[in-house]
């Protein structure tokens, strides 16, 4: 799949990537192994991005063993989705000439739909990303001197053990913003303990 482009500029590849690079500290166990409706959430990511139309998807954070794509290790560990984002934007820079758009989801919202994802390519036009208005993820950014010049600023600080914020991260760009409607609000929760865990779950049993 690729992005709207103007006329004569090339066509470049979308590359989904799941952030799975946390300790999963408040969960007490790696959120990527959760199984909703007997799927991993990892793998249910995946498809996710897949079903969006990405070409490749992408693993940032330790290798898992049910995970057999490209894994990207994060060069400043612990450090929050930025450090994953920097990682694979650094990767994916490396192997491109030209501006590759990169689709980011987290592990732990489950419930993100390959539409939603597929909004945030398309709009993305030649901004440097894409991203929903109070929502920091998931979000489209693309390998622009821009966004690479950010990747470099900021990974000092993170290597450094600061915390640096999506948002914060996000702030020198120039970026698409998309309104967030009701109908997202359901598709963007995400779970970090295992109160939110079960509180999904029983969510989706009510709704079937």
């Amino acid at each position: 799949m690729t992005t709207n482009q103007k006329p004569g500029t090339a066509i470049t590849e979308v590359i989904g990537v799941v952030l799975a690079g946390g300790k999963s500290s408040r969960m007490g166990r790696d959120k990527a192994t959760l199984e909703l409706a007997g799927e991993p959430l990892l793998l249910r990511a995946r498809k996710a991005l897949q079903a969006a139309g990405c070409s490749r998807v992408l693993l940032s954070g330790a290798p898992r063993p049910n995970w057999t794509d490209e894994t990207i290790t994060d060069i400043a560990p612990e450090s929050g989705p930025v450090g994953g984002i920097i990682s694979a934007l650094r990767a994916i820079s490396l192997q491109s000439a030209l501006p590759v758009t990169l689709v980011f989801i987290p592990v732990d919202t489950p419930l993100l739909s390959p539409a939603l994802l597929q909004d945030l390519i398309k709009v993305i036009g030649e901004n440097d990303g894409c991203t929903i208005d109070d929502a920091p993820l998931p979000l489209s950014l693309r390998t622009t001197d821009v966004v690479l010049n950010q990747c470099a600023l900021t990974l000092p600080d993170l290597l450094q053990g600061k915390s640096v914020s999506v948002r914060r991260f996000l702030q020198p760009l120039t970026l698409k913003r998309m309104q967030q409607s009701i109908a997202m609000e359901s598709l963007l929760i995400n779970v970090n303990t295992p109160t939110e865990w079960e509180s999904l779950n029983r969510e989706l049993e009510n709704r079937t």
